[in-house]
């Protein structure tokens, strides 16, 4: 009995140290779980881009930046780079290279200045908490240097491979044809630029067509899709290919908004829903309030040419039908004070919303699907939308005008 005792006194020592030892482990761990969390929000950057020593700069997406602020940056010595930095969710980042340096052969610069954007002269990535993110490539006179690493950058890395030098091919008879002055050739120029495009994005269709499951390829597809580079049609059908476990981020959510906005802005179709605050003054604003009257609906911005050339015709129009017409500007780009100045200097006195750059309800230029500026949609008294404009307006004025004159 008195040995079974001593046993039992052992074994409850035992048990009372494999639990201190259990919590202990426990008390660790989650001690140290918020370090490890922090940690998680790092992403690193590395490789090799042979022929370049200088800088990347490129504009993170967790931070504000203004004319005076100055981009972040990669520092890359002889081909060589590593850099870390954290960050909150996925993103695409485009880095790009010193646009002053005389040598810089990837900024397609046209004659009489000015340049071509196009997506080879970036070096694109995914960043995302905990990426480790492996470039591999060099410079020629584009950003021949692609990521790897994960799924994400291992899947743009392949699509850009196949569609970075039909870019260059493509923009680089655009800048030669800059510098011509036979019209002819300047004509068989663009022609085969225009070819060459073509061909790139039939071969990016062919990839999304056969990587649904990529988030690179779901990058692509809505590229695309705002730069009207694939019908409708075929965009709807590579859209519903894409599984459901590649839908959880906003690249994949930003798509959906843009799919959905092609529906819902169609002609014959009910207007999209407008009830925000995203006014001048904040004050609430409901598209429905416009009922009974005809609506044009204008998106525009400062900083485009075209869109301020049309807003005194706009104006006249305003003014012309008042008993008919509302004029409502929906603005992409500018601040709401210097919206405020400007509208108040011309005497624009009409609704102006603002759109929101974030993948929301009142990022009105997602939703109605607007791919270029300005872009005018008619709205008739019911609410439908009876035509849609991108570009110059006078097609716009001319069927208002028939209409309203009734």
């Amino acid at each position: 009995m008195k040995r079974i005792l001593t046993n039992f006194k052992c074994m409850k020592r035992t048990v009372h140290l494999s639990l201190f030892l259990l919590i202990t482990t426990i008390f660790l761990s989650c001690d140290g779980a918020p370090e490890k969390q922090k940690q998680t929000n790092e992403f690193k950057i590395s490789g090799e881009i042979k022929k370049f020593s200088g800088t990347l700069f490129f504009r993170h997406p967790d931070k504000e930046y203004s004319k005076e602020t100055k981009p972040d940056s990669i520092t890359v010595k002889d081909g060589l780079f590593e850099y870390s930095d954290t960050i909150s969710k996925l993103s695409l980042i485009r880095a790009y290279t010193d646009f002053n340096d005389t040598d810089n052969k990837l900024f397609k610069k046209a004659k009489g200045g000015g340049y071509y954007p196009v997506k080879s002269m970036y070096l694109m990535f995914f960043a995302f908490p905990g990426a480790d993110v492996k470039i591999q490539g060099k410079i020629s006179d584009f950003m021949d240097a692609y990521p790897s690493g994960d799924e994400y950058n291992n899947s743009l890395g392949a699509i850009n491979k196949i569609a970075y030098p039909n870019f260059n091919k493509s923009v680089n008879l655009m800048v030669q044809s800059s510098f011509e002055e036979d019209s002819l050739k300047i004509k068989e120029l663009q022609k085969e630029a225009e070819e060459i495009s073509e061909l790139g994005n039939q071969q990016r269709i062919a990839f999304i067509k056969h990587n649904p499951n990529t988030l690179g390829a779901v990058w692509y597809l809505d590229d695309m899709v705002m730069r009207s580079q694939v019908s409708d049609s075929a965009a709807f059908a590579l859209f519903k290919e894409i599984p459901e476990n590649i839908h959880n981020n906003d690249i994949y959510q930003g798509l959906k908004t843009l799919m959905e906005a092609i529906a819902a802005t169609s002609e014959g179709a009910t207007v999209p829903e407008i009830n925000t605050t995203a006014t001048l003054d904040g004050s609430a604003f409901n598209l429905e309030s416009y009922r009974g009257k005809y609506v044009l609906i204008d998106f525009w911005g400062i900083w485009c040419g075209p869109c301020v050339a049309e807003m005194p015709r706009v104006k006249e129009f305003q003014e012309k039908h008042k008993d008919k017409l509302i004029v409502l500007g929906i603005n992409s780009g500018d601040t709401k004070e210097k919206i405020r100045k400007f509208v108040d200097e011309k005497g624009y006195d009409w609704k102006q919303l603002m759109s929101d750059k974030a993948n929301t309800s009142d990022n009105f230029v997602n939703r109605f699907n607007v791919k270029g500026f300005p872009t005018k949609f008619i709205i008739d008294p019911k609410g439908k939308i009876v035509k849609r404009y991108v570009g110059s307006g006078e097609e716009a004025f001319d069927l208002l005008e028939e209409m309203l004159g009734q």
